[in-house]
């Protein structure tokens, strides 16, 4: 977070935290690190104060040919703050301290995920998607762990779609995961493809920045006291859900 209040440089969704995933021992799982990368590349941006009331009626966001409404933001807050109720999850438990900001921001780089897919010809079908959360224990594995990240349950599949098209984009691009000069080429050219996706944020929520993500404080209050949003958790130092709970510790 720099010092007019705003998230420091990186491209949408990963840029800035994917290559983190470098600095720890290789996880047994690219599909579990893919996940861990697209959670940690949100909760990098969301180190704001809490505040969790719907937002105004409108539009939220455009993401290249894609509208997100404030009433689907309003939506998706309200299912996911009724999955916590039921969870008996409360919010101050979170590493999420704006929930809304959180959800738009997976609205946004889900969006910009498939649209990187669907440019690059990067497929990923509901059968990858069933075999994944197949090999990671199910959703009640990857269920707790999603919400934890403040991912909606609705949401869910398109949270793991994320982390598979990373993963593929990453084989495209040429990555060798024994290789990290090559891994680091490859996150450069996703990042670049994934920056070609035009974002506009309504300027009640505030604005986007390729270099920066969501910008100003708008409506989602002021940064924590003590919260730095340049230091978000390192992934590779997460557990891995082939070894245990993944929502264990969460």
């Amino acid at each position: 977070m720099d010092r007019r209040g705003s998230v420091t440089r990186r491209s949408p969704g990963l840029s800035r935290v994917a290559p983190r995933l470098l600095k720890g021992p290789l996880v047994k799982s690219i599909r579990v690190r893919a996940l861990l990368a697209v959670a940690a590349a949100v909760l990098a941006c969301v180190a704001l104060t809490a505040c969790s009331s719907p937002v105004s009626l409108g539009s939220a966001a455009t993401v290249g040919d894609q509208r997100i409404s404030s009433s689907e933001l309003n939506a998706e807050i309200e299912e996911y703050q009724a999955a916590l109720k039921k969870a008996k999850i409360s919010e101050a438990q979170l590493q999420i301290p704006s929930v809304p900001r959180a959800i738009l921001l997976q609205l946004i780089y889900f969006r910009q995920f498939e649209q990187f897919a669907r440019r690059n010809g990067v497929v990923v079908t509901e059968g990858d998607v069933d075999k994944f959360i197949t090999e990671q224990g199910g959703m009640q594995q990857i269920g707790p762990a999603a919400l934890s990240k403040g991912v909606p349950p609705s949401e869910t599949r398109a949270w793991i779609r994320a982390a598979i098209i990373y993963q593929k984009g990453l084989e495209r691009f040429g990555a060798n995961l024994t290789d990290q000069a090559s891994v680091q080429a490859a996150q450069m050219k996703l990042f670049g493809q994934m920056d070609a996706v035009p974002v506009k944020i309504s300027p009640r929520y505030g604005t986007w920045d390729t270099q920066r993500g969501l910008v100003e404080e708008a409506r989602f209050g002021k940064p924590a006291a003590g919260t730095d949003a340049a230091t978000p958790q390192d992934p590779s130092q997460q557990q891995d859900p082939n070894q245990s709970d993944p929502a264990a510790g969460q």
